[in-house]
């Protein structure tokens, strides 16, 4: 009835969210290299297929999704995924399903009925959406776009310039308690991790890379007694989208 609990054998669910040209494709991919050095990384896009332009620095599958967002086009990519056993599933972006629920929901309003019925039926469509990305027997990176809003700092010659910032991801509030970790990038590709459940990235300011994989595979196969040191922070910056 009871077996001894161990990380070993289980898959990450982590979320990378941030403003638009944040890197979240770019810092996705090299995380999932480092995940699966030597594994099969399938990638749903629905970003007009802006993953392929890294086709060159990555080995990966595509499969690009257009509108309408239907949650179809998410649930049959990952039946497909899991049959021809790939090693990690990137979805760039997530959030285009979160609006294809809420663009399910106005049609349904459109048609008239209880509004609070129809919230109901539109969940049944989010909540296929969150089954598919956490109970699916693979990692998942989940890219999540940012609602954006400027903040004015200070930079190097002490003058003050607008700086494009992240703020909540957007998706149904509390989404990020359902991953094991997430990730939030800002406008220079810089990383922090708003959740974290490996301890890893607590109060880190860094860039995501294939070392970050790396860790995070580690920390999935370490050995109960074992003890997994943080990694030291980076501030090495990137191109990406």
């Amino acid at each position: 009835m009871f077996k001894k609990a161990t990380r070993k054998g289980s898959f990450i669910k982590l979320a990378i969210t941030g403003p638009s040209g944040s890197g979240k494709t770019f810092s996705a991919l090299r995380l999932a290299r480092g995940l699966v050095p030597n594994g099969k990384i399938a990638l749903i896009d629905t970003e007009n297929e802006s993953s392929s332009l890294y086709s060159t620095e990555f080995d990966f599958d595509v499969s690009s999704v257009e509108a309408p967002y239907t949650i179809d086009k998410l649930i049959d990519p990952v039946k497909y995924v899991l049959a021809n056993k790939y090693d990690v599933l990137i979805i760039d972006s997530a959030t285009h399903f979160w609006n294809g629920v809420l663009e399910y929901k106005n049609q349904l309003d459109k048609r008239g009925g209880n509004s609070f019925t129809n919230w109901n039926d539109a969940n049944k469509h989010y909540e296929l959406m969150l089954r598919a990305i956490l109970f699916s027997k693979i990692h998942v990176i989940a890219c999540m776009r940012s609602k954006m809003e400027y903040v004015l700092e200070q930079n190097d010659k002490g003058k003050h310039v607008p700086q494009k910032v992240g703020m909540a991801p957007i998706m149904r509030d509390g989404v990020e308690y359902e991953f094991t970790t997430v990730f939030d990038l800002d406008s220079n590709h810089q990383a922090v991790a708003s959740k974290d459940r490996t301890q890893l990235y607590r109060d880190k300011i860094f860039v995501i890379t294939e070392e970050t994989g790396s860790q995070l595979r580690k920390w999935l196969n370490l050995q109960e007694g074992e003890e997994q040191k943080a990694p030291v922070a980076n501030h090495h910056s990137h191109n990406g989208a």
